[in-house]
């Protein structure tokens, strides 16, 4: 990878006043959600969850969350040293704190619910953002990225990258725009310790970003759902039947 894209997604970029702004105003209401996030998300929270949002920006998704549930108690974490401080003056009763996806600082089995969205688009490294979350969840973790059969991580190849624009200004940043083989993805999601309990999935295939520079004109946007098991569990529940991409399937696994 060149140093220039190495360069691409710097925290720096998501401070960008315009940037700021955008989810200030934008992704708060229960209405918000995209399809795929209405699957997941009203089916894991319960009453008085311990809740870890990563990526959380102006943390819009606590009071999308908290009118699915009202009792819950919700941590956000965020790379954005401007969004931060704006989240926890808007949400007092909520916790907040700067941080990196890739590298958490929580400790083991901390969350009954980690949720995950717009983040592992933006980094190259996902798989490190999934082995993360996972630590630090004892339950479930909820995950959205984008998916296309055969799609190669190649550092020999110029990386697909996504221009920030934010109400159509463009603040002259760039993202990475990662789009990844769903094998793999759930080749690397099986590998976990404990062993996850059950995969399931849902998704639909989308245009990219016009914003987006990508190999593909259009990916399935997927959302994936994690149940994590424990030391005794020997086999992974696999439900990926929304899923509209292929998948092949681990012997070690049950299909449902």
């Amino acid at each position: 990878m060149s140093s220039e894209n190495r360069s691409l997604a710097r925290p720096v970029e998501w401070t960008h006043p315009d940037a700021v702004e955008f989810y200030a105003q934008h992704r708060n209401q229960v209405n918000d959600l995209y399809p795929s996030e209405r699957v997941f998300l009203p089916r894991v929270l319960f009453s008085n969850a311990k809740v870890l949002d990563v990526g959380c920006a102006c943390g819009g998704f606590f009071n999308i969350m908290r009118t699915l549930q009202p009792d819950l108690r919700y941590t956000g974490i965020d790379t954005s040293s401007q969004s931060v401080p704006i989240a926890q003056g808007r949400y007092p009763e909520a916790s907040f704190c700067v941080g990196n996806a890739r590298s958490l600082p929580f400790p083991n089995d901390m969350f009954d619910v980690v949720h995950c969205t717009g983040v592992a688009v933006h980094v190259p490294e996902y798989n490190d953002v999934i082995l993360e979350a996972y630590r630090v969840s004892r339950r479930y973790v909820i995950m959205d990225m984008r998916l296309h059969e055969g799609a190669v991580s190649n550092p020999n190849k110029e990386e697909s990258y996504q221009r920030l624009e934010f109400n159509g200004r463009d603040t002259g940043g760039r993202a990475h725009y990662i789009i990844a083989d769903p094998d793999e993805v759930v080749s690397f999601v099986l590998s976990l310790r404990p062993r996850i309990h059950r995969l399931s999935a849902t998704g639909y295939f989308h245009p990219v970003s016009p914003t987006a520079h990508a190999e593909y004109s259009e990916v399935c946007m997927t959302v994936f759902l994690m149940e994590k098991g424990n030391a005794a569990t020997n086999k992974t529940v696999l439900d990926l039947k929304s899923l509209p991409v292929r998948v092949s399937v681990d012997a070690k696994t049950k299909p449902v």
